[in-house]
């Protein structure tokens, strides 16, 4: 039987990752496994919400649908295979339809109100430590969920890690363990963000190569067994860190920067194997992570769910002929829910938000990437094409959508 493994990493942003772009934050792990398979450059996720986002992974339902869907779970039950997820505390327990694991193995909580001494000590390094611990006996269960809950939660990366980000000019290392969740003291102040910018971007370094250890071992694992092991790395939403005013969901504006998740998968292929390993191959379409319920659910069933917008579909066809397949310009869209209801559309030219008033905010995409130039009142005919998408967004999801051009070609 197929078997994969999935890292789901809470509010890891694939903006502070080498293999997305960054330059100042290496992250070498991720970049060796960038290096041996897909990487999936814009999936977003279709809510801030972590138990919603949760759901749409292990479901492919999205945020906003009330269509009923079951578990993947419930599915590889009824063919006989076995489930496990490992979480760190009780991340995941309340979330619905994780109670249908075959087994459910919860890793204590690390807290810290202070920087740690070495790497080793982070909450991150224990729960990997852990985590590694448990796998010792070998892949046992046809799908293993590892849950990751602490990167928004616990900064305690050692002062080395986030001093290397650091110049003459700028200003000093931020003392903190945790983050600062609210609005900042002086939105106009560059060197507020830099701080939590920089704290943020350490702990991602701790992860990395955290990750590096168990990659290890998951490849040596999986090249002993008879199947190929699927293997996806991504996160159930991003991170706010006060680009737009603010730490955390709460108080800051919605934009892209807290649904643009990294997506990376690949396959593991047994020594005495001769199918062919996985050829690197960087996807930009626009997808969202209810396509990596779409891969495992393929992978693992033999069965694809159809349905849905492009940037739902299964990944397997890409991850076995890469540059085949790919989704034309006017079918390429995502939708995501954020805080107090508000909704985002993006296109591959425009993103678009509408707020509690009822009106729409407009930014031109990709050039300005990260939402800082408000155009609404200068492109009234993009904003007419967004009206008519916002009136039913549910409908998005339920049939085939062709963009007009307007929204799809490059202003």
């Amino acid at each position: 039987m197929p078997k994969a493994i999935i890292i789901t990493i809470d509010q890891l942003s694939a903006r502070y990752l080498s293999p997305y772009g960054n330059t100042w934050n290496p992250t070498p792990e991720l970049d060796n496994l960038a290096a041996i398979g897909m990487t999936a450059e814009y999936c977003l996720s279709s809510t801030t919400c972590l138990d919603s986002s949760m759901r749409s992974l292990l479901t492919g339902q999205h945020a906003i649908s009330t269509e009923a869907r079951p578990t993947l779970m419930r599915q590889l039950e009824e063919k006989g295979q076995t489930s496990l997820l490992i979480q760190e505390g009780d991340s995941l327990t309340n979330v619905s339809g994780c109670q249908e694991f075959t087994k459910i193995k919860t890793i204590p909580t690390a807290s810290s109100a202070d920087m740690a001494d070495s790497l080793e000590m982070t909450a991150t390094a224990q729960f990997i430590s852990l985590v590694m611990k448990e796998l010792e006996q070998g892949l046992t269960h046809d799908l293993t969920w590892i849950h990751h809950s602490n990167l928004g939660v616990v900064w305690d990366a050692p002062f080395p890690c986030r001093e290397q980000f650091f110049g003459e000019e700028d200003p000093e290392v931020a003392n903190i363990a945790q983050p600062p969740f609210g609005p900042l003291t002086n939105k106009n102040d560059p060197d507020e963000v830099m701080q939590i910018v920089h704290a943020y971007a350490a702990q991602v370094s701790v992860l990395d190569t955290c990750l590096g250890f168990l990659l290890d071992q998951i490849q040596t694992l999986a090249q002993t067994l008879r199947e190929t092991t699927l293997l996806i790395i991504t996160s159930p939403r991003s991170q706010a860190l006060g680009h737009h005013g603010g730490v955390g969901y709460e108080h800051s504006q919605p934009a892209t920067d807290q649904l643009h998740v990294p997506l990376l998968i690949t396959k593991f292929v047994p020594q005495a194997s001769e199918e062919p390993k996985v050829t690197p191959f960087r996807n930009s379409e626009l997808l969202q992570s209810e396509c990596i319920n779409s891969t495992l659910e393929e992978w693992m069933t033999g069965q694809c769910h159809q349905k849905g917008p492009a940037s739902h579909r299964s990944l397997l066809p890409q991850l076995e002929s890469p540059g085949e397949n790919i989704t034309p310009l006017a079918q390429q869209f995502t939708l995501s829910k954020f805080t107090h209801d508000r909704l985002g559309i993006l296109t591959p030219a425009w993103f678009a938000l509408t707020t509690g008033g009822g009106d729409l905010r407009l930014y031109v995409k990709p050039d300005d990437r990260w939402e800082s130039n408000e155009i609404a009142s200068r492109r009234n005919d993009i904003l007419k094409a967004f009206e008519t998408l916002f009136k039913s967004p549910s409908d998005l999801l339920a049939q085939e959508v062709n963009l007009p051009d307007s929204l799809h070609k490059k202003p």
